[in-house]
């Protein structure tokens, strides 16, 4: 068994290394400088050791440091104050929605099916292994992670409580899932839940109450937790024993791992299964037409029939920012101690709205469906990469992807415009104004920046695999960027200003840079 873990890492190690060096010899500049032979050299192997040590340690306690440090540091400083109570409240709903989303036995992954499927490794002796590791970085990445940022706090023998509590907590899920299949005679897959809304609903609703209740003081008791501790690690003991005695992991593998799920979906088969879902949801009414003439009329006619497509992401967020401002609104009125609260946070809001605006944002989805239904075929003829059509046709794009992302953005400017007006108002009367406008420019921006990304970074193949390097890099530092900037202490009335004057200029820019570059970049990917 020790053995098949040995090989399952070098496995893991080896398609990891491989695709960060083919994304390397995809950049601009530095991709030249890599020889075609390269895999073939001896260094390669030290290398390669070398990478999968830095990424064993950036995935024990690099996203573990990151994770406690957003999901629990961050969220403790929004409070007046907070002891360990408050950290083992919030921690413990946290450990409960990683019981059935992150379990790693129920996770298709590529390893899993290079070494179970391709090589014939026997299940039992790849999962649980596996599984044993994966628990063990857990109990070593959070451990360390809560001893460093909260080691004035809480004592060390409480967060190995709660980092013991973390992988009973996920045991329990694994043999629970193992229960349901059983008893459904169903094949859980992690990643695709059987009902997403229950999903959805139970990860918000977890989420609310590790959050919220720390507002009113509401926490889970220190003792309280010293109870349900012992409870938990007992009945997760007793869940690890089955995973370790359960027969039947081949079965769950084979279906597990089936052709049908994305993971090891081909080109070819991925391409047919995205063109079905897509012909699916397309406008085939002959009747559909356009008064407009050139690429805006065949602009025209693409959305018209791809309607569904572009716009029913844009519906389902702007439902769920008016369901969030109603439920906030109706808050506001029965609950008076929140309006103080609220007035505060609709105020200092406004830098962390650009970070928000980044995941509301359609314009990737936008751009994708284009390339699906539109440019994968259009890009092999030369007359639809000239200057004079790729500029027409990407104002035609804009005006499309502005105006349809506009719809869940002016309900969110509005909503917080109006629960500050009803939590108490603002002395500067243009605070409304600002707000609303800074927004919508927000959302501006991200649509023009999508799209000059799509333009000029053109990320797709003709199997709709996504190829580009630079596309990947240039989107983690919008993540980022969008991050750190919502973390600066300004008022909205400045921020609003600078953002504003910002989403002209970079407007501008991106017309020169689309009329100049994107002839040349908008082609498809090898």
């Amino acid at each position: 068994m020790l053995n098949n873990f040995l090989i399952s890492l070098k496995v893991k190690n080896a398609y990891t290394v491989n695709q960060i060096i083919y994304g390397i010899s995809k950049l601009p500049l530095i991709g030249k400088i890599i020889p075609t032979k390269f895999y073939s050299f001896n260094s390669f192997k030290v290398i390669s050791f070398i990478i999968f040590i830095i990424r064993e340690i950036i995935r024990t306690f690099g996203y573990k440091l990151l994770y406690i440090y957003i999901f629990l540091l961050l969220p403790l400083t929004l409070y007046k104050g907070f002891d360990v109570s408050y950290i083992i409240h919030i921690y413990i709903f946290l450990a409960l929605i990683g019981s059935f989303s992150n379990t790693e036995i129920f996770n298709p992954t590529r390893d899993k099916y290079y070494l179970i499927v391709l090589m014939k490794m026997e299940a039992k002796d790849y999962i649980i292994p596996n599984f044993i590791y994966f628990l063990g970085s857990t109990v070593i990445g959070q451990l360390v992670s809560l001893i460093l940022l909260f080691f004035n706090v809480i004592t060390w023998y409480q967060a190995l409580m709660l980092v013991l509590f973390t992988v009973s907590v996920k045991s329990i899920g694994v043999a629970f899932y193992f229960y349901r299949m059983k008893k459904k005679n169903i094949i859980i897959n992690e990643n695709k839940p059987k009902s997403w809304t229950l999903y959805f609903c139970l990860i918000i609703a977890l989420l609310l109450i590790g959050y919220l209740l720390p507002y009113y003081n509401l926490v889970i008791p220190v003792n309280i937790f010293y109870i349900v501790f012992i409870i938990t690690l007992i009945l997760g003991i007793i869940s690890f024993r089955k995973v370790l005695t359960y027969d039947n992991y081949q079965y769950l593998c084979k279906e597990l791992l089936k052709h049908d799920n994305i993971f090891v979906a081909n080109a070819s088969n991925n391409t047919e299964l995205i063109t079905k879902t897509s012909r699916e949801q397309i406008t085939l009414d002959k009747g559909i037409t356009s008064d407009k003439s050139g690429f805006a009329y065949f602009h025209d006619l693409f959305v018209k029939r791809h309607r569904k497509i572009l716009i029913d992401s844009a519906k389902k967020m702007t439902m769920f920012i008016l369901i969030i401002g109603i439920i906030l609104g109706i808050l506001i009125f029965f609950i008076p101690v929140l309006k103080q609260g609220i007035n505060t946070f609709a105020l200092l809001l406004l830098p962390y709205m650009l970070f928000l605006m980044y995941f509301i944002n359609t314009g990737k989805n936008i751009t994708n469906a284009m390339f699906m239904n539109c440019d994968h075929s259009m890009l092999f003829y030369r007359f639809y990469r000239e200057p004079k059509i790729v500029l027409s046709l990407f104002k035609e794009r804009l005006k499309t992807v502005i105006v349809i992302n506009l719809l869940p953005t002016i309900v969110l400017a509005l909503t917080l415009a109006i629960l500050l007006y009803l939590s108490g108002g603002t002395t500067n009367p243009l605070n409304y104004i600002i707000i609303i406008l800074s927004i919508i420019s927000m959302s501006i921006f991200f649509s023009i920046h999508n799209l000059v990304l799509y333009y000029l970074l053109q990320p797709y193949n003709i199997g709709m695999e996504m190829k580009s390097t630079t596309y990947t890099i240039a989107s983690i530092i919008t993540y980022w960027a969008c991050y750190y900037i919502s973390r600066i202490e300004m008022s909205t009335f400045i921020f609003g200003i600078i953002m504003i004057i910002f989403v002209i200029l970079y407007s501008v820019i991106s017309l020169f840079l689309i009329y100049n570059y994107a002839p040349k970049t908008f082609k498809l990917k090898n």
